[in-house]
């Protein structure tokens, strides 16, 4: 990717949501771009736009400002000059960094007809002001090393952290803090479109990005155009779960994916060829896997590089740090298997690198802790549980939808939530199926997921489906978060006749990959037209970059 950036700083003051519910208070004001670099001879233009603190009582004059970015197609004209928003997820993804990240991918994805448009959500990364409950990077790192996770032996240490953060996120923040949530984000939104000169939202979202779209769908069901959501999040369980009861539903399914898939692979993936283990089914290597886990919870290996460098290999750093992510993305599996492979040979140097805590690494604020605990309707005073004793016999007492991860997550979230001492301000109460009507949005929006997907299962893109009057479904063969974490041509069509024509799939509709999750050295050659052959290499390319 060739690509230059310069972020202007160019303000666009007195934006307010365009018309639609819980939007009373349009305020004037024109939209001013600056040139900002190019990505693949397409042209960057960059802004600011100041949005209200607050929605839906504009009493304040106090703002939040947002970062734009937007990729010109060059044949966008054709289509209106209509802009694509997107959203990575998180929530904490910054998208300006996404648009980097992906954007030449998914122009040719998407095609030259649509401008691409991505931004930082209030509190995220260069929005001004940004999310923090630390004083500095410092500080942050210092805190997020080495938290307690032990429900059974840590409750306590977990309740004096998750106490002691709340404070610190809502004297940092003051008032602003109130309104990091996502009601607010989606009014952001159309405070965008009216900086752009556009009427109805086309939008693309990934993971949280699809808590974001439903939400929007929900509030501004008229002024929806096209809208994508890809790797479904609950909206019930998010904006009403104490205890999110769905998101792990399928992630253990993608642990014994891997093991499937790499015994399929035989002499492709390094796990079949451990010396003296021999593997005669899936099955016995998904046990290798999960024995591996068993005996690092049992005996921690420690690691020795230098005096100023060493640690351990424990269970939680391999299945957090190591497995979990790479759960997301397919595409690292035989990386994976080979670091593995390595700590069952007994070098442990390459899982030591697992030391490090990938989110942390993803994410530069805590815009996404109170996004989550703003939009929570259980959270801080509301909390149906307070205190060490209560929340630690409710954790020991509900069932663990997954092997793998949910004692490292369950016991967090919950200590969080109970202590949040940030109040609710928003008045969003998500329409969902079974206990709601479908909504009827002014054009029907189309739902993407894989089979299995780790922290978004199919289970709730089926219910957002059934949530939306006249929506539609694809479920890509796959496993993996999001439909783009594996290419498939099949999928990408979809994508680019519902952008373009409005055209839905028939229901049931399903898209096999095109891909290999072991290739050997020798990549096997589709026959394809040039058109679709140049669509597969963006996709394939697309597979390989994290979204968040």
């Amino acid at each position: 990717m060739k690509c230059h950036f310069v972020l202007a700083s160019v303000a666009l003051v007195g934006l307010a949501s365009a018309s639609g519910s819980g939007s009373q208070h349009p305020l004037q004001s024109k939209s001013i771009w600056e040139n900002c670099g190019e990505i693949n001879g397409h042209a960057l233009e960059c802004a600011r736009i100041d949005v209200p603190m607050d929605h839906f009582n504009q009493t304040s004059d106090k703002t939040f400002s947002i970062p734009l970015i937007r990729m010109l197609a060059t044949n966008a004209t054709a289509n209106g000059g209509k802009t694509i928003l997107l959203n990575p997820g998180g929530p904490g993804g910054s998208g300006i960094s996404f648009l980097f990240r992906i954007g030449q991918q998914l122009n040719k994805v998407i095609g030259e007809g649509f401008h691409l448009l991505s931004f930082d959500p209030r509190g995220v990364n260069g929005s001004i002001p940004q999310a923090v409950c630390y004083i500095d990077s410092e500080q942050r790192s210092q805190k997020m090393t080495n938290l307690p996770w032990e429900v059974e032996y840590e409750a306590g240490e977990m309740f004096v952290e998750a106490e002691n953060k709340a404070n610190a996120c809502a004297e940092l923040m003051g008032e602003h803090g109130m309104y990091i949530n996502t009601p607010q984000t989606a009014s952001d939104m159309n405070s965008i479109l009216k900086a752009i000169g556009q009427d109805e939202l086309y939008y693309w979202g990934f993971s949280y990005g699809t808590t974001l779209g439903q939400t929007y769908a929900q509030m501004f069901p008229d002024r929806i155009g096209r809208l994508i959501i890809d790797g479904i999040s609950n909206n019930d369980d998010w904006y009403n779960g104490f205890h999110d009861r769905e998101w792990l539903t399928d992630t253990d399914k993608v642990v014994s994916g891997f093991a499937d898939e790499c015994f399929r692979a035989k002499d492709h993936c390094p796990l079949n060829g451990l010396s003296g283990v021999s593997l005669k089914s899936h099955f016995e290597l998904r046990k290798l896997v999960w024995d591996l886990l068993e005996t690092l919870e049992e005996e921690p290996i420690p690691v020795y590089v230098n005096i100023s460098n060493y640690g351990s290999v424990t269970r939680r750093k391999v299945a957090t740090n190591g497995i979990f992510p790479a759960l997301y993305k397919p595409t690292g599996w035989p990386a994976l298997a080979h670091t593995l492979a390595e700590l069952i040979k007994g070098n442990p140097i390459p899982a030591y690198a697992f030391s490090d805590n990938w989110f942390a690494n993803i994410t530069r604020d805590e815009s996404g802790d109170f996004v989550i605990r703003n939009d929570n309707w259980n959270s801080g005073l509301n909390s149906s549980l307070h205190g060490v004793k209560a929340i630690r016999e409710y954790l020991l007492g509900i069932p663990r939808p997954s092997k793998l991860i949910s004692k490292y997550s369950d016991a967090d979230r919950l200590f969080n939530l109970a202590s949040w001492s940030v109040p609710t301000t928003h008045d969003f109460h998500p329409q969902y199926y079974p206990n709601s009507p479908p909504i009827k949005t002014a054009n029907p929006i189309l739902i993407l997921s894989t089979t299995y997907d780790p922290v978004c299962p199919l289970i709730s893109a089926q219910k957002a489906q059934k949530s939306f009057e006249g929506s539609s479904l694809v479920e890509q063969k796959s496993y993996g978060h999001c439909t783009v974490s594996m290419p498939s041509v099949c999928m990408a069509k979809h994508v680019q006749r519902y952008l373009y024509e409005g055209h839905l799939p028939e229901p049931g509709a399903t898209c096999e990959i095109d891909a290999e999750y072991f290739p050997g050295p020798e990549k096997k050659m589709k026959v394809l037209n040039q058109e679709d052959a140049e669509l597969l290499t963006a996709l394939e390319d697309l597979a390989l970059v994290p979204i968040v």
